[in-house]
């Protein structure tokens, strides 16, 4: 059988999901607190400021209120994969600095 990254990864952000959304409260969604835990657990290389443009440190906050369009203080898994697209936007713009870096010098 084919290894499928890709299919892999789809798999791991939903299970992901649902981990840090039965937390608290509502399982089906997250709170700013669970999707804090989230990324700071899984995607800390990123969140603690190794990347060049992630420096601010509402960002998490900001991306929470972007995302929850019906402003009830909770993501559901429609609203996270706003979040799932900035993420792996930021990463693109981090990883062709990563490259520039290390071979444009």
């Amino acid at each position: 059988m084919m290894d499928m990254k890709v299919q892999e990864s789809l798999f791991q952000i939903i299970h992901c999901y649902h981990q840090y959304a039965a937390r608290e409260g509502d399982m089906k969604t997250l709170s700013l607190e669970e999707l804090k835990a989230l990324l700071m657990d899984n995607v800390p290389g990123f969140t603690q400021g190794t990347r060049g443009g992630w420096k601010e440190p509402n960002y998490i906050t900001e991306l929470f209120w972007a995302a929850d369009k019906n402003k009830d203080n909770q993501i559901y898994f429609d609203e996270f994969l706003y979040i799932l697209g900035k993420l792996v936007k930021d990463y693109l713009l981090w990883y062709h600095w990563c490259l520039c870096a290390c071979h444009c010098t």
